[in-house]
């Protein structure tokens, strides 16, 4: 008897539980950024804003300019049941970015990064003064002694550029900008900072053209990314105790066994004289003795602790891959803007002749005396911002203006509404490198323009990927002209759920020869 009324108190129960259960965990939540005084899309439980962001995908300018015209410089949305603020104030970005730095250090919450190689001791993912270890030994690999090392190298892999450009040139074909630029900084990358010679530009199915481009291949999709999303709690142990990073484990393997084999070889080096950014770590490793063990307490320099072996394959890692993709991006973009401005392409391609005048090598003082290049470069890059946005975190409660933000709160700064922001930058759809003379870029606030970040934890690889673009365009600009085809798209059509801006139909151009008759 007992038995069989048990099930309906219990039955009961439960009915009564689950809803307050339900509204706990999926719609109470839900009210943070209202409390907050902040508004946004209205989210639903459990899920937040995911549906709107599916919709969007990642690399969208015009749902950015949107949000912002919408919401104001301060919106927030919900990605699953964290709570992000997007803000593009830039009195907040000053104080987020430079005043108050020592707050928003790191780049996402507790618990909503993965523990996993080779991600989780990449620099863009370490925090506190782990981050500031590893940022403060890597960053002396881009000075301008170290850059002005790789003059000839860079000049090198240039000239093999505009050969493979010339190729197309003579039969008047189009090309795939992408591709050879793509080889281009891989071959740049290669040797500047690993001191490998692999010739991706006359082999583009070099191995480490193939796995490069595959590690791009970023399912958005990806139904693990949205359960982790959802159940970071539930979902983050059981990644990592699948080592699951999101990225393809045949390129994690390759590059790991690349970068091994490469350490290996240097390690018992003598008199090694090596200034690139693998020798640099190893150095730091090297002083240290460290092994991989994070507990290892022996200092290097005084103050900080050496690198372990893991820094330095997934650094060097995240340094291939990221200079790869964003350099190659750029300039394919800008010589795109190039080909459909002859004005500008001209006014660029005059300065670079007279620098150029009595010198062989597209060297560091030259690049610094291209202006014009320099702001058709800025220009793209505002148009085309090789990210869509920039993250930090609180690492305790900060006031910004009237804004009070709780710790472990994740803030986005939306650059490409930044960037597209008709308030901002009058007709943004434009091409205009006059937008960036002195005269200009003194009217204007300095946190319009982010496409590498700002503050101490800007892009690391900003001087070097700026003067390999510029080397790379002097070179073709010097020897080509180069124009649209019929096989063109004008404009873009650029892919939503890519990372980084990719045209659906890639860039085709054409190239026409100077001075036909010339060697």
């Amino acid at each position: 008897m007992e038995l069989d009324v048990l099930p309906i108190p219990l039955t009961w129960v439960l009915l009564a539980v689950l809803p307050v259960l339900f509204y706990l965990y999926a719609v109470r939540p839900m009210q943070a950024l209202k409390k907050l005084g902040v508004s946004g899309p209205t989210p639903l439980p459990l899920i937040g804003n995911l549906h709107q962001i599916m919709k969007t995908g990642i690399y969208n300018m015009e749902a950015q300019v949107d949000a912002i015209a919408t919401y104001g410089n301060v919106y927030g949305v919900f990605n699953g049941r964290v709570p992000i603020l997007t803000i593009s104030d830039p009195e907040m970005m000053r104080e987020i970015f430079v005043k108050q730095f020592h707050k928003f250090t790191n780049r996402a919450p507790e618990g909503m990064a993965l523990d996993v190689k080779p991600q989780a001791r990449m620099l863009t993912q370490l925090v506190d003064e782990d981050w500031k270890n590893v940022r403060s030994t890597i960053t002396p690999a881009f000075s301008g002694g170290k850059l002005k090392q790789m003059t000839e190298a860079m000049n090198s892999c240039a000239d093999l550029l505009v050969g493979n450009i010339g190729k197309f040139g003579e039969k008047g074909e189009s090309f795939d900008t992408k591709e050879l630029t793509g080889a281009f900084t891989t071959d740049v990358i290669a040797r500047t900072a690993f001191g490998l010679d692999v010739d991706s530009q006359r082999n583009p199915q070099d191995p480490f053209v193939v796995y490069s481009k595959k590690a791009f291949n970023f399912n958005f999709l990806n139904p693990l990314i949205w359960l982790f999303f959802l159940f970071p709690s539930i979902m983050k142990p059981i990644l990592e105790k699948l080592n699951y990073n999101f990225v393809a484990k045949d390129v994690t393997d390759f590059f790991y066994n690349i970068l091994e084999q490469i350490m290996g070889m240097r390690k018992n080096e003598q008199n090694h004289g090596r200034v690139d950014f693998m020798q640099l770590m190893m150095d730091a490793h090297r002083d240290g003795e460290a092994d991989d063990d994070d507990s290892q307490e022996t200092k290097v320099q005084g103050t900080k602790k050496p690198l372990t072996k893991d820094d330095i394959v997934a650094n060097s890692f995240l340094f291939f891959l990221a200079g790869y993709e964003t350099t190659a991006t750029a300039m394919a973009f800008t010589l795109y803007n190039l080909a459909l401005h002859q004005d500008a392409q001209d006014k660029a391609r005059e300065e670079i002749n007279q620098v150029m005048d009595n010198r062989e090598l597209v060297d560091y003082e030259a690049v610094h005396n291209m202006p014009y290049l320099d702001m058709c470069i800025n220009e793209n890059l505002r148009m085309y911002s090789p990210a869509a946005s920039n993250a930090r975190v609180t690492g305790e409660e900060v006031k910004l203006k009237w804004l009070t933000i709780p710790k472990n709160t994740l803030v986005t700064i939306p650059i490409l509404g930044i960037h597209h922001d008709p308030k901002r930058w009058p007709e943004p759809s434009k091409f205009i490198p006059e937008r960036f003379t002195k005269e200009e870029r003194e009217k204007r606030d300095p946190f319009d323009w982010q496409p590498f970040g700002a503050g101490p934890r800007n892009c690391i690889g900003m001087r070097l990927a700026l003067m390999e673009l510029k080397v790379g365009l002097a070179k073709v600009l010097m020897k080509y002209r180069i124009v649209t085809g019929p096989d063109t798209d004008i404009p873009l059509k650029i892919m939503k759920y890519k990372q980084f801006p990719t045209p659906e139909n890639g860039i085709r151009l054409r190239a026409e020869l100077l001075h036909p008759g010339s060697d």
